[in-house]
């Protein structure tokens, strides 16, 4: 049996997470048997590992939902674009963090991002607003690209938009993005707790940040390029600038607890609902994220919390805020040493085609947290 089946029951409800896993478990892997993602009927939907090896995961395995193996057939090629969208996450996920405490570590094993995923702090919040969001971005520009047999381009937007411009070209299909990301991603949730709303409006955040961040690329027409005309149509934001978004957000996010009407008489549907823990705060909206307990500190490593702890951790001597030694050492303070680094430099391009460079050594500071 295939390290998949080993995964605990959290992340297998939290598919997106055992998805972006996918090269580390296989690498993982030392029985000799290849797992995939899931056992479909087209070919467009097999993904292949750097081996040229077809990889179909046994029914058995149960990693994914019925509900999402039907989704996966019904849209042939988009599971390709669901893996990369959740690779791209992760990368991006480690770009926005890479200078704070918690820096969006993940494992080598199928527990990708460890045990935070199980917790309710803010990093989770983070995790599912940018994999969710990777998912939908990667859905949508797929679909203008045909690369996912079921959508094309968005070409609702036609016809006159403005006195000298009017809508045309291939728009990204952020609708069939953010609908086949609601249906698979939430698809992996279960129960009614506060953890279960929270990874719901968490995921919904992402797709949100996505949408609201689309804007309007125009081509311009006309004699000599006087652009007397423009078509326009509307592209997708890069996920850098989503993952800024969101990061935002992550230090604005809101703690939150279960919505209570005060009458016996409200609604099971009417009780399942968000509110800030501080009655004085305004409820989240659909952007903001949030959360429903403390985050570690992250400054120690502790099994038992999964945290990895700063020690080791270059750090700026000089800066005063989140990367500097102060803050990102926990008050340990940090150790200088000096590295010898050679390096090409001074390159020049000959005609044709040919570049030379000399090696140029110097001498680098590195500080590092204790």
């Amino acid at each position: 049996m295939g390290h998949w089946a080993l995964l605990p029951g959290w992340v297998s409800a939290t598919v997106l997470l055992a998805l972006a896993a996918l090269p580390a478990a296989l690498a993982a892997n030392s029985s000799g048997r290849w797992w995939g993602i899931v056992n479909v009927a087209s070919s467009t939907n097999l993904l292949t590992d750097s081996k040229s090896l077809q990889l179909v995961l046994e029914p058995s395995l149960q990693l994914l939902s019925r509900k999402q193996r039907r989704l996966i057939r019904q849209n042939p090629g988009i599971l390709h674009s669901v893996s990369g969208g959740l690779q791209s996450a992760v990368r991006e996920c480690k770009w926005q963090f890479r200078n704070r405490r918690w820096n969006c570590p993940t494992a080598s094993g199928p527990h990708l991002f460890g045990k935070i995923v199980n917790r309710g702090c803010r990093e989770t919040a983070f995790i599912f607003a940018i994999t969710s969001a990777g998912v939908t971005h990667s859905v949508a520009r797929s679909c203008s690209e045909g690369s996912i047999e079921s959508c094309t381009c968005d070409y609702r937007r036609r016809g006159p938009g403005g006195p000298d411009w009017h809508w045309g070209g291939c728009s990204d299909n952020i609708d069939f993005g953010r609908l086949f990301g609601r249906e698979f991603v939430d698809s992996g949730e279960k129960g009614r707790d506060l953890r279960f709303l929270m990874n719901l409006h968490n995921n919904e955040a992402g797709r949100t940040t996505v949408f609201s961040e689309m804007r309007q690329e125009c081509k311009c027409h006309g004699m000599s390029g006087s652009c007397t005309v423009r078509t326009c149509w509307m592209r997708l934001p890069t996920l850098r600038a989503v993952g800024d978004v969101l990061r935002d957000r992550f230090d604005g996010a809101s703690r939150v607890l279960y919505g209570n009407r005060g009458s016996n008489r409200a609604s099971r549907a009417e009780l399942l609902r968000l509110e800030p823990e501080d009655p004085a705060h305004k409820p989240p909206s659909p952007h903001d994220l949030v959360y429903f307990e403390k985050s570690p500190n992250f400054c120690t490593y502790s099994g038992r919390l999964g945290t990895a702890g700063t020690a080791g951790r270059a750090c700026n001597s000089s800066s005063p805020a989140l990367d500097g030694c102060e803050l990102l050492c926990c008050g340990r303070g940090h150790r200088t040493r000096t590295q010898r680094v050679t390096e090409r430099c001074n390159c020049t391009f000959h005609w044709c085609c040919h570049v030379s460079c000399r090696n140029c050594t110097h001498t680098r500071v590195l500080h590092e947290c204790l």
